[in-house]
């Protein structure tokens, strides 16, 4: 079925279409998607504290009780990437992130460099290269580097921000671009996964153009978000069936929440393993500021901030 549907880009009233498809099985794990557990609603737009009282339209949010991947369910589908992501890099990020920043992505590379036992001219591909920031730093930390990027005005902003033509930087989707097999040492999925309808064929994709013993990163929400679960909870205090979860219909386009045994259940299926993990906090938002350090530090302690990173080696020597 399709629906049209309004939502809010920079202030202004936007019409999507989508198609509902529903979900048959986790896209993670492969468990029936009837057995999972409906956490809640989610509207296409900001819910605030009184989501009750907001028109739109709302989608179910559900949790795999086999690996615990957060998803949509139906799963709202637009007809093009353009839809969501064809609009100017400043509208999708507030400015100050468009600035070069010399430090971008180093504790990522100095990673990667170790698990790779690096040496110099190693193949990387950047998955949705955004603005170019990644590239650029992996470019100057020795690495070789391709990569493709779906959006049309932020792929423009990266060939400029690289001086590179698209020989090397392609502009496609992670469904339709290709790379020569094993060619590739690390494949990096920053902040990319959680956007995509089918996030376990593209790391089936990236397995592919890695070498054996080759390295994925990828950055991707936390499903055991403390702060989710607080503003859940008062979802459900004041007698809405709403979640916080998730925003498939409005910035910043998530459809997917993860956990560690998402990709280790993933990774049985697919012939990788997890070599190393890590959980950041980052920002807390919607909750009072005095609260931060308290909550940061239950955050830290048990693993429940709101960025899950994974370092997958693909099987082979």
């Amino acid at each position: 079925m399709d629906e049209q549907i309004v939502s809010a880009v920079d202030g202004q009233a936007v019409k999507r279409v989508y198609t509902f498809n529903p979900v048959t099985a986790c896209n993670m794990c492969g468990a029936p998607a009837a057995n999972a557990e409906v956490l809640g609603l989610r509207l296409n737009q900001s819910q605030g504290q009184q989501p009750r009282g907001k028109r739109g339209i709302a989608v179910t949010i559900c949790r795999c009780r086999n690996c615990c991947l957060v998803f949509t369910d139906p799963q709202p589908v637009p007809p093009s990437i353009a839809d969501h992501y064809g609009i100017p890099p400043e509208t999708y990020w507030q400015k100050t992130r468009l600035d070069p920043d010399p430090k971008y992505f180093t504790n990522q590379i100095t990673t990667a460099k170790r698990l790779l036992n690096f040496t110099p001219g190693m193949r990387a591909i950047d998955v949705g290269v955004g603005l170019g920031k990644a590239v650029r730093a992996m470019q100057n930390a020795g690495f070789e580097v391709s990569g493709f990027e779906p959006s049309e005005p932020f792929h423009r902003k990266a060939l400029q921000f690289l001086a590179m033509d698209d020989s090397k930087i392609k502009l496609g989707s992670v469904e339709d671009v290709e790379f020569d097999p094993g060619q590739a040492d690390f494949v990096t999925f920053g902040a990319v996964l959680e956007h995509l309808y089918d996030p376990s064929a593209a790391i089936a994709k990236a397995l592919r153009w890695l070498k054996p013993g080759g390295i994925i990163h990828a950055e991707v929400p936390n499903a055991n978000h403390l702060i989710s679960r607080i503003i859940n909870g008062y979802y459900r205090a004041i007698g809405t069936s709403y979640v916080t979860n998730l925003s498939p219909m409005h910035m910043p386009f998530h459809l997917f929440e993860f956990t560690l045994d998402t990709f280790r259940r993933n990774g049985a299926r697919q012939g990788y393993a997890v070599d190393e993990h890590t959980v950041d906090v980052c920002s807390i938002y919607n909750i009072p500021r005095p609260l931060h350090p308290l909550l940061r530090r239950i955050m830290e302690r048990n693993k429940t901030g709101m960025q899950l990173t994974v370092w997958l080696r693909k099987a082979g020597d």
